[in-house]
């Protein structure tokens, strides 16, 4: 339609893309899950996808909501962010509202633009309002069987809360055990519960070294037919994970991933 890709054909008459071509239409599938139009995105080349991908879309004022924040009017914020789940559905929010707003009150609160209490009100706001969309979205049946949680040591479930919204939409059956879980709890609720797979969040706070040092441990203590999903900025590039560990470089790795799964021995 756009006149990209142009692929060629294999043997058979199979149209065939490099891996440049893929690389390309993956951006522009997260650029136009922002919001924006695919027609101006086909000319554009990977580096400046990239760094259209890292600005804020269209459905997103940061001013607009540190305002609210500062301003201290819970009902407020609560209300915009709510327009904006209701306007855009749960699976266009987290791509296009929670994905921006969450980097933009990192930074700011990192940054002395907000204060602590400020940054926990925007949080509970974001959580209240994803636990109430997904009582739409409860399939226990669903597969794969995936049991969500963060090891010791990592307080944010936000970021859970994210991939539970997103793992629901997908189909998958989600089982979430909070934050903070034990070792041996997460290896008997594995085994318990006869999960597909196991997930885990890391934010941008967790030391890197701990977490590859920790997931070595508990790979060994689970069955290797469970797969282990792991993600958040405190695993930065995903590089020096234990084996048998899938690293999710973004939530759009996560809903590919969730489109490919099957069975193990499959």
């Amino acid at each position: 339609r756009y006149g990209y890709p142009r692929p060629g054909r294999d043997d058979n008459g199979d149209r065939v893309y490099s891996s440049q071509e893929l690389e390309k239409l993956l951006l522009i599938r997260q650029l136009v899950d922002q919001g924006r139009r695919p027609g101006k995105l086909m000319t554009l080349e990977p580096a400046e996808l990239e760094a259209l991908l890292r600005r804020p879309g269209p459905d997103f004022d940061a001013d607009a909501m540190l305002a609210l924040l500062r301003a201290g009017d819970a009902a407020a914020l609560r209300g915009w962010l709510r327009d904006r789940l209701q306007a855009l559905g749960l699976r266009a929010f987290v791509h296009r509202v929670m994905v921006p707003a969450n980097e933009t009150v990192g930074s700011s609160w990192s940054g002395g633009g907000l204060a602590i209490f400020e940054e926990h009100l925007y949080t509970e706001c974001m959580k209240g309002l994803l636990r109430e969309a997904l009582v739409e979205h409860y399939a226990p049946e669903g597969r794969p069987r995936v049991m969500l949680t963060t090891l010791p040591g990592e307080k944010h479930s936000l970021g859970l809360l994210m991939v539970e919204a997103l793992l629901r939409l997908g189909g998958a059956g989600v089982i979430s055990f909070g934050v903070e879980m034990p070792f041996k709890e997460i290896r008997d609720a594995a085994a318990s519960h006869a999960v597909d797979v196991v997930a885990f969040s890391f934010s941008g706070s967790f030391a890197r070294d701990d977490a590859t040092a920790m997931l070595s441990g508990l790979r060994q203590m689970i069955d290797p037919a469970v797969a282990f999903w792991v993600g958040g900025a405190g695993l930065g590039d995903g590089g020096g994970l234990p084996e048998g560990v899938v690293h999710l470089a973004s939530l759009h790795d996560l809903e590919r991933r969730l489109a490919n799964w099957r069975p193990a021995g499959d």
